[in-house]
């Protein structure tokens, strides 16, 4: 390059520089004032910052199962879940455990072509044909086809095989 290239690149690189630290400055004054308007903060005051943290991060609520109350949780505050009423309490309830993990590949549209989609009998027809042993030992140790691959368990190794079958059972009785 010539001197007077260099010359030229330099201011040009400058300038850019100087364009590049200007806006930064101007976003920071931005954010500040849009900051203090918002929330009511001063630069440096850590006790404002501090209750307005604790203001957004409050719980909404509290979970209590019956039976077990706090006197001191506040009634209008508390969801009470009464054991003796839940359906599965073991965690055997198929809906549940299909709501809970299976339907993320075979609630999904999208993925209908790769995995066969809950309530889809031509799908499910040939699988369900083979047998349930099948349909459970296919969920619980995983499996890999011709179009893709289950992982064990729906990718969650926490659940039991009781689990398991109970979300099988409950996948095929949408079919039939």
């Amino acid at each position: 390059m010539s001197q007077e290239q260099d010359k030229i690149f330099f201011k040009n690189f400058s300038l850019t520089l100087t364009f590049i630290a200007a806006m930064m400055i101007a976003f920071y004054f931005v954010a500040n004032a849009a900051v203090q308007s918002k929330f009511g903060l001063v630069a440096g005051d850590t006790t404002t910052v501090n209750t307005n943290v604790a203001e957004l991060t409050e719980p909404v609520g509290r979970v209590v199962i019956a039976g077990e109350e706090s006197e001191s949780v506040a009634a209008e505050d508390v969801v009470v879940a009464d054991v003796s009423t839940a359906e599965g309490t073991d965690g055997s309830n198929g809906e549940s455990v299909y709501n809970g993990l299976c339907v993320n590949c075979h609630g999904i549209a999208a993925l209908a072509a790769m995995i066969p989609q809950t309530g889809d009998t031509a799908a499910w027809g040939p699988r369900i044909g083979k047998g349930v042993d099948v349909l459970y030992g296919n969920a619980i140790n995983g499996y890999t086809g011709e179009l893709g691959m289950m992982p064990a368990k729906g990718g969650n190794p926490a659940l039991s095989d009781e689990e398991v079958k109970a979300a099988v059972d409950y996948i095929v009785g949408q079919v039939k």
